[in-house]
């Protein structure tokens, strides 16, 4: 089933729909093992899910786009920023591509895309691409750096090692005589620990799901290399238990994909071996702003000194009650800040809306994002500033606002930015192996875009 963001209703299997509303509430709860967007999130405090609007049997794309798989039915939901023209048997491929391309730099998206320059035509599905990230990078690690630690073992020994459990030891030992054995609790550094039982759970799993040739091998030479492990059986909280040290970051890649794989699919609790449920669904808002923040971190950072991320110190106004000063409220949050090496500011504000080609002057701009503008200019004393919107209908203007301050004799002046977010789809069909090119080239159209700033 494909969905576009925000389209048409389309039906579900009547028998299922309950079941899969939820797995979908479920999988709402668990979102943020997937991103990291507290601040963000307009619904981080709505417990009911807001991937998918309901109506009997019908469902609808809301503002998430991404992967869902449930049962046997899999679910495809693209942006509202695509074409009309796709094809549906490349659609899927065409968004995975596009998403890796979103995601690559990505801080806030907790998908470590380690592999960018993977064959996407030999993975039928987003879950495949991942588990075939993590098979290659686990297997590569724990050949290469096995993972040992020290964990705690309590255990009855006929000497004291490590410290005495003397609650234990009195109510099991002294009570029962065997004063002569010693309850103790102690930290051997060993290699059969919980975080590689961990991962010998989740490749184990991941075998009997995937069909990739490439994956099944590497996961079963992880299998052979943990033989020495004890399998055990985990759950979605399992991650939690394993704290890394700054000297084992390397495996942060390897624990964020089992939390993954534990979290936001059916692996752990799910009966049948060879499928699971699985939801990948990303906010296209968090995708856009987080694209342009590491797309000018990475590629203007000789011409900004200062590049800042929701920069939030200042206030719109301050609250007065009888003659009494309170405190600062209405915050206001940037979504970049730029000083460049002149000292001129420039506040970037990111739009992930579609612009209206045939409305003159307004170009569908709303006038609630112009009036947000207004107050950044006001309260910092900014006068450039920039709203950056994807491009869609290959609309092709230079276009400026001019605003005369009242306050001084300064003119404010806002731009409107419209760069190339989502690839272009002729060259995807003429380069689908080549996803390195196709990228380069589309940087390069970003690049003169945000060199207008």
């Amino acid at each position: 089933m494909k969905l576009r963001e925000f389209g048409e209703y389309k039906e579900f299997d009547n028998e299922k729909v309950d079941g899969f509303k939820k797995y979908i509430e479920e999988a709402w709860n668990k979102r943020y093992c997937l991103y990291d967007d507290n601040e963000f999130d307009s619904y981080k405090y709505i417990n009911r899910q807001q991937f998918l609007i309901f109506d009997g049997n019908k469902i609808k794309a809301k503002n998430y786009v991404g992967f869902i798989s449930y049962e046997d039915v899999d679910i495809t939901i693209y942006p509202k920023v695509f074409g009309e023209n796709i094809d549906e048997n490349i659609l899927d491929q065409y968004l995975m591509t596009n998403l890796i391309y979103w995601m690559r730099e990505s801080k806030r998206i907790k998908i470590p895309l380690i592999d960018t320059e993977m064959d996407l035509q030999k993975n039928d599905s987003f879950l495949e691409m991942l588990i075939l990230i993590f098979s290659k990078y686990t297997f590569n690690l724990i050949y290469l750096k096995p993972y040992n630690c020290y964990e705690e073992v309590e255990d009855e020994v006929t000497y004291l090692k490590g410290r005495l459990n003397i609650n234990k030891y009195l109510k099991e030992n002294i009570t029962t005589g065997k004063w002569d054995k010693f309850n103790t609790i102690y930290e051997p550094f060993i290699y059969n620990n919980r975080f590689n039982q961990i991962i010998k759970f989740v490749t184990r799993k991941l075998l009997n799901i995937t069909k990739n040739i490439d994956s099944k091998d590497l996961l079963n030479k992880i299998i052979f290399i943990l033989d020495e492990v004890d399998d055990i059986y985990c759950n979605e909280y399992s991650c939690q238990e394993v704290k890394l040290n700054r000297l084992q970051s390397d495996y942060e890649i390897v624990l964020t994909l089992c939390d993954i794989f534990l979290k936001n699919t059916s692996l752990s609790r799910r009966n049948q071996e060879d499928k699971i449920d699985f939801c990948f669904l990303i906010p296209m808002e968090v995708l856009f702003e987080d694209f342009i923040f590491n797309f000018i971190e990475a590629e203007f950072k000789g011409k900004y000194k200062e590049i800042k991320f929701q920069k939030s110190d200042l206030y719109l106004a301050q609250v007065i009650v009888d003659d009494m000063e309170c405190k600062n409220v209405f915050r206001l949050r940037q979504d970049i800040y730029l000083k460049n090496l002149n000292d001129k500011v420039i506040i970037i504000d990111t739009k992930y809306k579609k612009l209206n080609v045939n409305e003159e002057n307004k170009y569908g701009i709303n006038q609630s994002d112009m009036y947000q503008m207004c107050s950044y200019a006001l309260r910092g004393g900014y006068n450039n500033l920039a709203l950056v919107y994807p491009r869609v209908d290959c609309f092709h203007k230079d276009i400026k606002y001019r605003i005369n301050s009242a306050f001084n004799e300064e003119v404010i002046e806002i731009k409107v930015i419209i760069i190339d977010f989502v690839l272009d789809y002729q060259s995807f069909i003429k380069s689908r192996s080549e996803e390195f090119e196709l990228y380069e080239a589309n940087d390069n159209k970003i690049k003169y875009e945000l060199g207008k700033l």
